[in-house]
């Protein structure tokens, strides 16, 4: 998978520069009004769809939270069935993830937007198709996510890259609303 990278360019192992973790496994009760649920299906390519949400109770979210609590800034990504769809999350309210990746993103080693572009980048696509299991449903481990290999220019690269790819994207979607 590795080819030669620019000067001040590394490959690195993404469990070393990012804290990867993944929601609950578990299934909690569910309520008829209380804390979102965010599982793969809710991830679009937009942000979050809360439209179709199972709720739980303020305790499970309160265990959960402890394991998996996603901040403002994190990232989010489909592991089972479609897998990616990487959200970078704007937290406006609570809510708790199942079945699905978080990417806790230190900031001094790497850009939230950049790594999220990267997440739809042929080259993490290839990497997680090798690695994904299942027959009907594929699913990807999060062993996979963690030693994905990325390549990580210097940080101000990374802002600098992230800024003309949001700008580009900004203008295809005004041109496609013509």
């Amino acid at each position: 998978m590795k080819f030669p990278l620019p000067k001040g360019w590394v490959w690195a192992r993404c469990h070393d520069v990012i804290d990867v973790r993944d929601g609950t496994h578990d299934t909690p009760q569910k309520v008829e009004s209380g804390i979102p649920m965010v599982t793969s299906k809710n991830l679009k390519p937009y942000g979050i769809d809360f439209n179709d949400v199972t709720y739980i109770s303020e305790e499970d979210y309160e265990a959960i939270e402890k394991r998996s609590g996603v901040n403002d800034g994190d990232i989010l990504f489909a592991m089972i069935g479609t897998i990616g769809n990487p959200v970078l999350v704007k937290k406006d309210r609570h809510f708790s993830i199942k079945n699905v990746a978080l990417f806790k993103i230190d900031e001094t080693k790497v850009h939230a937007s950049f790594f999220k572009l990267m997440l739809d980048s042929p080259l993490i696509t290839q990497q997680l198709e090798a690695n994904s299991r299942g027959g009907n449903q594929k699913f990807v481990s999060l062993s996979s996510l963690r030693n994905m290999q990325i390549p990580l220019p210097p940080l101000s690269e990374q802002k600098r890259i992230a800024a003309i790819l949001d700008k580009a994207d900004s203008i295809r979607r005004k041109r496609q609303g013509d």
